[in-house]
């Protein structure tokens, strides 16, 4: 009984120890669990401190994308403009080129016409040679000679004739000139009554009244006489050390690649304020407006500094145009210093009546240098022409001591064949007349003025 009572106490201590084990076992899995869970939140709590940084890094690194590709956009549509500029500058470049290439083309053309004229008259002055040799050369000598030198005496009389067509030019476009004078005048009156209907019509319409004043100046250009794309260029694109972009509305060309600015300006609202106002110290502040805004063209445009663009080849001074006369002569009357303002800025006022006679004087310009050119290229081709005929005419003499020399050795051999002193042919008949067996019987005749050789022959 006692050891089963010990037995019993016994597996109660075992099942206690045991229980004692397995509550340590379990104390001991939940502080590992807890740790796990404490390890995995330290973990968790780090990486997404790190994971919210590069977050933040990405928005900024997005933010500057952004930025910089709207920056590129704006480039792309500033190139953009740029090349469209660009491609419509180069259309026009080739326009110009296309121009000056048919004009060279016809240049060539009429010199190869010339050329080939000239070749046909030596050729055929050398069949007059050839002809004049073959007949009596000595009587017909000097003949050839005075064809010779004909030619250079029908360039001559051509040069006379171009001089005096030149002179006759000259007149008729005296007498042009006056009438364009007076049709400038009407034209003025005009482009007065113009003014005002435009002004009424596209008052603060900046855009439209300078289209109109270019329309003005064109006109003024086109009576002058000066050819478009020729002697003058329109709306030609420059940039300036800024990069600037600047457009000129005409380009004057003058002799000796020498070029004149002329910049259309139109100033219509305030004058045409000033003419309508029936109030006195409504038009004076009209016309002080209207000074002033003159005085801001002239400012922007010495301001655009052409001189430097075009440096060696342009003129001191830059033409602005007013194309209402009446505008420009109420502000000098007004203020008489006007004129001085723009001249010292290299900047010279014209009208239409005072623009006309600068570029008609270039225009004339021009005529008088093609009348140059024309003037030195018939000079150069009558030197040529007269070295060619004096050596043509050194050939033609020793041709002549050559066919003297040759006549000489020709009367010689015919002495000694048939005229002189013991001359083969008698002492070939004196041979026949001794009992020299012949089959031919031959006779020679020389004729001094023919030069006629004659054989006869028979049958012996």
């Amino acid at each position: 009984m006692l050891a089963i009572c010990a037995k019993s106490v016994k597996n109660m201590i075992w099942r206690t120890d045991m229980n004692f084990l397995q509550t340590q076992y379990a104390v001991l899995i939940v502080y590992g669990v807890a740790f796990c869970l404490l390890i995995t939140a330290i973990f968790l709590y780090f990486k997404y401190r790190k994971t919210k940084d590069q977050i933040i890094a990405s928005k900024v690194l997005f933010d500057e994308k952004s930025s910089l590709i709207k920056s590129l956009q704006d480039k792309v549509e500033v190139l953009n403009e740029e090349n469209s500029e660009l491609m419509a500058q180069n259309i026009r470049m080739q326009s110009d080129i296309d121009n000056q290439k048919k004009y060279l083309e016809e240049k060539i053309l009429f010199l190869e016409q010339n050329k080939e004229e000239l070749s046909l008259r030596f050729k055929d002055i050398s069949n007059q040679i050839i002809k004049a040799q073959n007949e009596q050369f000595g009587i017909e000598q000097k003949n050839t000679f005075s064809l010779l030198l004909k030619p250079f005496q029908e360039q001559m009389a051509e040069f006379k004739q171009k001089v005096e067509q030149t002179h006759e030019e000259n007149v008729k476009n005296n007498v042009l000139f006056d009438k364009q004078i007076k049709d400038l005048l009407d034209l003025n009156k005009s482009l007065s009554d113009d003014a005002r209907d435009l002004s009424n019509a596209l008052k603060g319409n900046k855009k439209i009244q300078g289209n109109w004043g270019e329309f003005q100046l064109e006109r003024v250009l086109e009576i002058s006489g000066l050819q478009r794309n020729i002697n003058y260029v329109t709306q030609e694109t420059f940039r300036n050390e800024d990069n600037q972009m600047l457009r000129p509305d005409v380009i004057v060309m003058l002799p000796n690649d020498r070029k004149v600015i002329v910049d259309s300006k139109v100033s219509l609202n305030d004058y045409v304020a000033f003419v309508n106002s029936e109030d006195e110290n409504m038009r004076k502040d009209c016309l002080k407006k209207h000074i002033q805004c003159i005085k801001n063209h002239i400012d922007e445009l010495s301001s655009k500094e052409y001189q430097k663009l075009l440096k060696d080849s342009m003129l001191d001074y830059v033409v602005i145009f007013i194309p209402v006369e009446s505008a420009y002569v109420e502000a000098v009357r007004e203020d008489t210093s006007l004129y001085d303002y723009a001249y010292k800025k290299n900047i010279i006022i014209t009208t239409p009546s005072s623009l006309l006679p600068i570029l008609r004087t270039i225009e004339n310009l021009w005529q008088i240098e093609n009348r140059n050119k024309n003037v030195a290229k018939i000079a150069e081709l009558g030197g040529a022409l007269y070295d060619k005929i004096s050596n043509f005419v050194e050939d033609m003499k020793r041709i002549d001591n050559a066919i003297g020399t040759s006549r000489k050795y020709y009367d010689e051999a015919i002495k000694k064949l048939s005229t002189g002193k013991g001359n083969a042919l008698s002492l070939a008949g004196q041979l026949r007349d001794r009992g020299a067996k012949v089959s031919k019987t031959l006779s020679v005749e020389y004729e001094d003025n023919n030069n006629l050789l004659t054989d006869e022959v028979a049958n012996g």
